[in-house]
């Protein structure tokens, strides 16, 4: 690959995430919905690197592993998240189709470039990914607003109330050991 090739895709890279941040609602109706997966697993990955030099650079070189894990994670929340809104989006009456709902998923990973990459600010760009998901509700699945919100939040909602389930047993497991003990040697 010679360096005109590199600009090039380098170009459309950034072109994707621009139209993504800036025009949504366009990207999700004009894109190809079934372009080979390779280009989304590739976006995914490059997203996912940048976002780790970002944290890296705002981290003074701290967290470099954000490097070779963020790629990864961004990959396992496309396949895994899509599967989910999809099957969400379906319970609210979506019209859309499995492949094209993972692959848009796919590309509001964009997002995450910003969300994961910069400490402070990243959750306010984790709300405006939410809300281009439930832009792809609409122009994937044909909802309206408020399903296509309501189908989006419905995981998260389930993904806090299981953590929260999770972190109070292990929590009072660990405590109560800790009370428990008596303090007598055999």
């Amino acid at each position: 690959m010679n360096l005109e090739e590199i600009k090039e895709k380098a170009q459309a890279f950034a072109d994707t995430c621009i139209r993504i941040f800036i025009h949504p609602r366009t990207f999700f109706y004009q894109s190809d919905k079934y372009e080979p997966w390779n280009q989304v697993i590739v976006f995914n990955i490059i997203c996912g690197v940048l976002a780790g030099i970002i944290k890296m650079i705002l981290t003074f070189g701290n967290v470099y592993s954000g490097i070779v894990i963020y790629p990864i994670v961004l990959l396992i929340i496309t396949f895994g998240g899509g599967a989910v809104l999809f099957i969400c989006f379906k319970l609210f009456g979506g019209e859309g189709e499995f492949e094209p709902t993972v692959k848009m998923v796919g590309y509001t990973q964009a997002v995450s470039i910003l969300s994961y990459g910069i400490p402070a600010v990243g959750p306010l760009f984790a709300l405006y990914q939410l809300a281009l998901l439930a832009l792809l509700g609409e122009a994937e699945h044909k909802l309206n607003t408020r399903s296509a919100f309501i189908a989006v939040s419905i995981p998260i909602a389930l993904y806090l109330v299981l953590t929260a389930l999770l972190a109070t047993i292990l929590g009072v497991s660990f405590f109560g050991g800790i009370i428990s003990h008596t303090g007598q040697t055999f």
